[in-house]
């Protein structure tokens, strides 16, 4: 059990003059991701939601990826998904993919497009797209070019990093690996100095608002953290073990949020479920519409055929008449000559 009482990256963005993280405070928080990424990864587990409210700091600044609610266990034999689940504005293409083709897939690969639209978010203060509906987001990710840094101050290593993770073709899209030995990424300024200016910078923020404002987090980890709580697991997803000081003084204020959270990802999810509902009622709609334009196109097509065959026929008509009326003048004025002889 852990304590992440300096709240989410969404809390520290907001809490920053400009609404824009320091480069190397981006680095930092990112190369933290990678590695509970990869963790989850390597045991076959797609996060699904990452976000800048799903990644928590600890007072030491230290990173923690929370909120499974929506993540997936892979089979072994089995490696990609299909499940139409995630926050819009965070949604790779293939995953969007899903609800409008059932063969559609994704694997591990859309975790690391959620990150690159994180990564945005850090630097811009929100995600793309983000002052649309999001079923309009939803409609353009998959069609709009990749996102990329509006602002020419960033570093080219970063954004040559938000443009390996924003690879539209998520077969194309670098693994987990490959980002980790990212230049953006391998070459960090030192983390001591990078974590003791977001410490400071988390203290300050608590001075100004005050203790009594304070939003508090705890992160619990996932039971199947709890069971495979091996060596090698990184710290940004660590779960301590046992009953702390701090499990038990904030374990009403957990169970509160856990309800408030449950209560509100079935909201969530009922909204989507109605926006869903309503998209492809839309869709529908607008197939039903087009499929009458191309009857009634056919229609007045068969109709100008028509009027065309008929007066072909009134042309054909009309000048055999001419022709039978010319034969029989022609006709009497012979009989008329051949009379006078």
């Amino acid at each position: 059990m852990e304590f992440c009482g300096a709240g989410s990256v969404t809390d520290l963005i907001k809490n920053t003059k400009g609404n824009t993280l320091k480069e190397e405070w981006i680095a930092y928080i990112c190369r933290e991701i990678l590695r509970g990424l990869s963790h989850l990864h390597q045991h076959k587990v797609i996060h699904r939601d990452i976000k800048g409210q799903n990644v928590l700091l600890t007072e030491n600044a230290e990173v923690k990826l929370v909120d499974f609610g929506v993540s997936a266990q892979l089979d072994r034999t089995v490696g990609r998904r299909n499940t139409f689940i995630g926050t819009p504005y965070w949604m790779a293409p293939e995953v969007i993919a899903c609800d409008e083709n059932p063969d559609a897939t994704y694997d591990f690969k859309s975790d690391l497009w959620s990150l690159g639209i994180t990564a945005i978010e850090m630097a811009e203060g929100a995600p793309p797209l983000c002052d649309m509906h999001p079923m309009r987001a939803l409609f353009l990710i998959p069609r709009n070019p990749a996102p990329r840094l509006k602002s020419k101050k960033w570093s080219k290593k970063f954004q040559s990093f938000i443009e390996s993770c924003l690879v539209k073709n998520h077969s194309q899209r670098p693994a987990t690996e490959q980002l980790m030995k990212h230049p953006f990424i391998r070459d960090q300024p030192n983390e001591r100095q990078v974590r003791i200016q977001l410490k400071d910078h988390i203290d300050r923020t608590k001075k100004k608002r005050g203790e009594k404002d304070e939003t508090e987090y705890e992160y619990s980890g996932s039971e199947e953290e709890e069971e495979e709580n091996d060596s090698g697991e990184p710290s940004s997803i660590l779960n301590l073990p046992g009953e702390s000081t701090l499990r038990r003084d904030f374990l009403r204020l957990q169970l509160a949020n856990k309800e408030r959270s449950e209560a509100l990802r079935r909201q969530q999810l009922e909204q989507q479920q109605r926006e869903n509902e309503e998209h492809k009622r839309q869709l529908l709609a607008e197939r039903q519409k087009r499929i009458e334009e191309q009857k009634e196109q056919r229609r007045r097509l068969e109709e100008q055929q028509r009027r065309e065959k008929e007066l072909r026929k009134q042309q054909e008509r009309e000048q055999r008449r001419h022709y039978e009326e010319q034969m029989r003048r022609e006709e009497e004025r012979r009989r008329a000559e051949h009379e006078q002889v």
